[in-house]
């Protein structure tokens, strides 16, 4: 046998072994650390439902821990009790201060390393050069998607606030956006309302822009799981896009109007949706905004087109109905991709 066919045998043998190389997964990161609502169960299920389509290496950057004690219930009456609780709370806070500062302007984030940031965070504002960072990222072309309550943070940043459009503000802030059910015309409303919620229940979710990469495929109509409505969100609302509204029944406290559920803005050349489902409070023991087929849809499918542009993702089997809720863990959701 000549050497030169035994090389390039053996050589052919050693490539046939090596493991196939797989195109690296899109870089997602999810911040948390902060937020009135249960942001750890929350971060929980959206990891688990970004992992569960196969296409995302996710990661996490918590916020440093706030470690002052809660304060203590307030009386009607400012007792003699209470006020010396709230000194002691007080002089405990001032010796955390120090460490807890120093914490929070060390935390800094490489957001070039990632190309999508999923928020659910509600907190104080970040470090200076943070905030610059993200402004860099999201205007350079990095991708956003807000979850719930994380549209209710940064009110007084003018940059986020142009970047979603719309979010949980006071009244008077910018406008507040209508959809009308049926034409589907968005039109300014509600200029002395603040942002606000119902009861949380079950509600139809309208899709407006059936075409758009995130939608399209999905029901025109389907029923989420238990849930808090927004009503009333504001902002400068420049190059808003309602891709999705819900009707916010004035018998669960709400509106009486279509509100938006789903919206998409450009900030440079960065995606940003906004999506206001996905409440889950501290000690809820019901897990349907979470775990509802349709919301997971949607932020895996948004996900997906903030972060490129383009939606691969087909819509699950059990993709709820306007009739039917549809409620499945994370990890059991069966993804299709499409062919084409």
């Amino acid at each position: 046998m000549k050497l030169s066919y035994l090389i390039r045998t053996v050589a052919l043998f050693i490539l046939c072994a090596l493991p196939a190389v797989s195109e690296a997964k899109p870089a997602i990161l999810i911040i948390d650390g902060r937020n009135n609502h249960d942001w750890r169960t929350t971060t929980d299920a959206l990891r688990a439902t970004l992992e569960s389509t196969g296409l995302f290496a996710v990661e996490v950057s918590t916020a440093p821990e706030d470690l002052a004690p809660p304060m203590p219930p307030k009386p009607k009456v400012e007792d003699a009790a209470y006020l010396a609780a709230k000194q002691q709370r007080d002089e405990v806070v001032k010796n955390l201060r120090p460490a807890m500062d120093a914490a929070w302007a060390k935390w800094s984030v490489d957001f070039t390393k990632y190309t999508a940031v999923v928020l659910n965070y509600n907190g104080p504002s970040w470090p200076e050069p943070m905030r610059k960072a993200f402004v860099d990222y999201v205007r350079g072309g990095g991708g956003v998607f807000l979850v719930h309550a994380a549209n209710n943070a940064f009110a007084d940043w003018t940059e986020f606030n142009e970047m979603i459009g719309l979010g949980w503000r006071k009244a008077g802030f910018g406008v507040a956006l209508t959809i009308h059910p049926d034409t589907g015309a968005v039109a300014e409303c509600c200029a002395d309302q603040a942002s606000g919620h119902g009861s949380k229940h079950p509600f139809v979710v309208a899709v407006r822009k059936p075409e758009h990469p995130v939608l399209r495929g999905l029901p025109v109509e389907w029923l989420h799981g238990r849930d808090e409505l927004y009503h009333h969100m504001r902002g400068p609302a420049k190059g808003v896009t309602i891709l999705a509204s819900a009707h916010s029944e004035v018998k669960e406290g709400g509106s009486g109007l279509h509100e938006p559920v789903l919206w998409e803005t450009a900030f440079g050349k960065g995606r940003v949706l906004t999506c206001s489902l996905g409440h889950f409070w501290p000690g809820d023991t019901l897990f349907d905004s979470l775990h509802c087929v349709g919301f997971q849809t949607l932020l895996a499918r948004g996900v997906e087109y903030v972060a490129s542009g383009k939606v691969t993702l087909d819509v699950p089997a059990n993709f709820p109905t306007k009739e039917k809720q549809s409620l499945v863990e994370p990890h059991a959701v069966n993804w299709p991709v499409r062919k084409n």
